[in-house]
């Protein structure tokens, strides 16, 4: 199925296979429906045996996998063993936990929502060493139902939003988006954006930051430097994870604050496991 020529295989340690998603609810799942592509269940870890085969067996192999229930069709209790006999790595992507397909307020890349998913992947068959655990170097934010305000106010997470996604087209609308730590604040999001920054705070249950603007109506969410320091002790430790990954390291230019607190947290873990060893 594959070639690869001599050349090229003496020169790269392996590839990441990328697929959003296999089985359904990818990009087009308005105009073709998940049941036209439950083959793709079937065939997913067939392919990635095919890679294994083209490749040998001293190359990496990863794959970047969904960090939400709905969007793991092909990720079953049948299928997940054999991608662990094929696989060096899965690379649960563990950020836009929240999208424009959501209808209330959560974190997009909070530590509850994202040891439930890789509890959900371990359950399944595929090991907590392999498994790396995502990192979001962006911010995201989406627009509240102004008519839920006086709930929001009490409780902005869980909050209603707005329709985010055209129901028949799946088209965003606008009501949500994301830009990086090196992109310019778009014009109209100047104003509550400052705000966030200024008033953002940190929901110690789900493990994420976040601000509600009660003016503009907007839900902010995304992890500060302090807040990804705290996921290695919280979930790579606590689960005994292989690694993590970014997505990506150049969205974290020109500072890259979360990049070296990413870095020294796990510089620090490495130093606390090897002192449990002695």
């Amino acid at each position: 199925m594959f070639s690869l020529s001599p050349y090229l295989l003496t020169r790269i340690q392996g590839v990441d296979v990328d697929w959003e998603y296999p089985g359904g609810n990818g990009e087009d799942y308005k105009q073709i429906p998940n049941s036209q592509k439950a083959e793709e269940i079937h065939n997913y870890p067939l392919l990635l045996s095919a890679i294994r085969q083209a490749l040998g067996p001293n190359k990496i192999i990863s794959a970047a996998v969904p960090g939400i229930h709905r969007d793991m069709l092909a990720f079953t209790p049948e299928t997940v063993p054999q991608l662990s006999r094929t696989l060096d790595f899965l690379n649960v992507m563990t950020y836009d936990l929240m999208n424009r397909r959501d209808n209330v307020t959560k974190h997009h890349t909070g530590v509850q929502l994202s040891l439930e998913a890789i509890d959900l992947y371990e359950r399944r068959g595929f090991p907590a060493s392999k498994m790396n655990l995502g990192f979001a170097f962006y911010i995201k934010w989406f627009r509240t139902d102004p008519e839920f305000g006086e709930q929001c106010s009490a409780n902005p997470i869980g909050c209603k939003t707005v329709l985010m996604e055209d129901p028949v087209t799946g088209a965003d609308l606008g009501q949500a988006g994301a830009f990086s730590w090196h992109d310019p604040v778009p014009e109209e999001l100047k104003g509550s954006y400052r705000k966030a920054m200024k008033h953002g705070k940190y929901d110690i249950t789900g493990g994420g930051h976040y601000y509600w603007d009660s003016e503009e109506h907007l839900w902010w969410t995304w992890d500060t430097p302090e807040a990804v320091s705290k996921k290695i002790p919280e979930i790579v430790r606590g689960k005994k994870l292989g690694g993590v990954f970014a997505w990506g390291l150049g969205e974290d230019a020109p500072d890259f604050k979360h990049y070296e607190a990413l870095r020294n947290a796990i510089f620090e873990q490495e130093d606390h496991e090897s002192k449990d060893e002695l």
